[in-house]
């Protein structure tokens, strides 16, 4: 095999590649012999149709089931030979010409992973960050729990802002005789401060067996358009509960695993304390990325960056963001500014992402089959799912495991470098 490999640019080759004639013949005359073998020709004994009528009758197919097999097989022999990492599928500039006794030539081109000349991760510098955690947020998160293992019961007494009420209700026209709908035994918790202010005003000092009407606002865009101005909804309590915390002693401290209510606490703070410590990691690891990324200079393949591109744009619609860029009544444009706004963001992950791949290959960084299997089974813990939907789940969206085995690498990458990073003092 013959190949040569001409720079388009530092992203893009093309290669140039030759199949020999006598390994395209010799696999042609192999195609035929077998065929010949199990084809049923009329007038003709099961393998001794002539050859040429076998060629004649089949060649065609056979061609195109050489060049499915040849083509991939010398293209890959092409890349290990040039050194080369594709980041795209090549394309075959013109169409291949399959001729008997000749060699095959054809040229394709490919976008490829550049090559970074100078590797440099020694000697990063990242801050101390320092945290502790506080009285104060140990309190806050053991009333979490305390509120979070909260009783009502029923009293007999005014309705204040904490209860929980059983209500009947019924919605009127603006006249108050007809029934527009109904709805009974509705449970309302007035301390979770979602309840409608003009709900909340009306029912605040009544008892059980009070009955409370409102008028409901005038429908526009943030109320349904059932809500009329002047429709009313009249309001019957039927059940007051108010709300009772359990005691903070060891007997509720037991409800959470641990035997007394100190070590509840030092349970939360050590908690609190990895929480904050992992943020200060993922921030100091954020940093090392950002200083790879400008002490590196190398151009970026163009796919790479639409694919990052159009990941971070669904990303940006998806939460909703994309309202900051301005109000527009063309859907278009707002999509191309989007995206002008973000292509430097694109191009910045995707350096990141090749320089983390340029060190996990010198540093010989993999993902053993247990790291997977491990992280698989985190996953379906959270998602409360099985590892076996999990991996149905990658395969189904991905098409298989090689992403999920990136992100692990990639983790893999920033921790080395975080072990091998010099930590300063910070400001």
């Amino acid at each position: 095999m013959a190949t040569t490999v001409e720079d388009i640019s530092t992203t893009k080759k093309r290669l140039k590649i030759e199949i020999p004639a006598d390994i395209l013949e010799k696999e042609y005359s192999d195609s035929l012999n077998k065929i010949r073998q199990r084809a049923r020709i009329p007038g003709f004994r099961q393998g001794k149709t002539p050859i040429s009528i076998i060629e004649k009758r089949f060649g065609d197919e056979i061609k195109s089931e050489m060049l499915e097999k040849l083509v991939p097989t010398y293209y890959a022999q092409a890349v290990k030979e040039a050194a080369i990492s594709p980041v795209t599928m090549p394309k075959i500039e013109e169409g291949l010409d399959f001729k008997r006794n000749e060699p095959l030539s054809f040229s394709l081109t490919v976008e490829v992973r550049p090559k970074i000349d100078s590797l440099n991760y020694a000697g990063i510098t990242v801050e101390n960050i320092a945290v502790t955690v506080d009285e104060g947020e140990i309190e806050d998160t053991v009333k979490g729990l305390q509120n979070d293992r909260a009783m009502f019961e029923v009293v007999d007494r005014e309705i204040s802002e904490d209860d929980l009420l059983v209500i009947d209700y019924v919605k009127l026209d603006p006249s108050g005789t007809k029934e527009l709908s109904t709805a009974k035994d509705q449970v309302v918790n007035l301390g979770n401060k979602l309840t409608p202010r003009g709900i909340l005003d009306a029912v605040l000092g009544r008892k059980k067996g009070d009955i409370a009407e409102i008028t409901l606002p005038e429908a526009d865009s943030e109320h349904s358009e059932a809500e009329e101005k002047g429709d009313k909804l009249r309001i019957t309590i039927k059940e007051v509960k108010e709300k009772r915390l359990p005691l903070l002693d060891d007997e509720f401290a037991k409800d959470f695993g641990h035997d007394s209510l100190q070590m509840l606490r030092e349970k939360i703070r050590d908690g609190l304390l990895a929480a904050k410590q992992g943020n200060v990691k993922k921030q100091q690891k954020s940093r090392i990325v950002a200083a790879l990324v400008n002490s590196h200079t190398f151009d970026v393949p163009e796919s790479l960056i639409q694919a990052e591109l159009e990941h971070l744009i669904v990303n940006e619609k998806t939460a909703g963001t994309s309202a900051q860029h301005g109000p527009t009544t063309d859907s278009d444009k707002a999509d191309v500014e989007l995206a002008e706004s973000l292509r430097p963001k694109a191009i910045t992950n995707v350096k990141a992402t090749i320089i983390l791949d340029a060190i996990a290959e010198k540093e010989h960084i993999a993902v053993a089959e247990a790291e997977m299997k491990d992280r698989i089974a985190l996953i379906a813990k959270q998602l409360q799912a099985t590892p076996d939907a999990i991996v149905n789940l990658f395969m189904t969206r991905d098409g298989s495991l090689d992403n999920l085995r990136h992100t692990i690498r990639e983790e893999k990458v920033l921790d080395f470098l975080l072990s091998r990073a010099e930590i300063v003092k910070g400001a």
